[in-house]
């Protein structure tokens, strides 16, 4: 997938996050860095979350949980499961 192909589908299935894609893309850009396979890794994991809402809703109730939490054992539960749920996804793309 290019990066334009890429943001064509971040623009379609999610575009509440196509101003973090962009604006990390102009970082790269303004470095004289290349958009490379990494880049592209990112950002197809990101689209592949956020296209998913209830998903993306869920993983970002993980994390408020974890945020008001008084025990770090509890908050470093609620994150590793956020972790575990975006690894399953993005074993779904490869």
């Amino acid at each position: 997938m290019t990066p334009a192909e890429l943001r064509a589908a971040i623009a379609r299935d999610c575009p509440h996050i196509l101003d973090d894609y962009d604006a990390h893309r102009a970082a790269f850009e303004a470095r004289g860095w290349q958009l490379g396979p990494a880049f592209i890794e990112l950002w197809r994991r990101e689209h592949a979350v956020s296209s998913r809402p209830r998903v993306e809703e869920r993983i970002d109730r993980l994390y408020r949980a974890a945020q008001r939490s008084r025990f770090v054992w509890r908050a470093r539960r609620l994150i590793a499961k956020a972790a575990r749920i975006r690894h399953e996804i993005a074993k779904g793309l490869k």
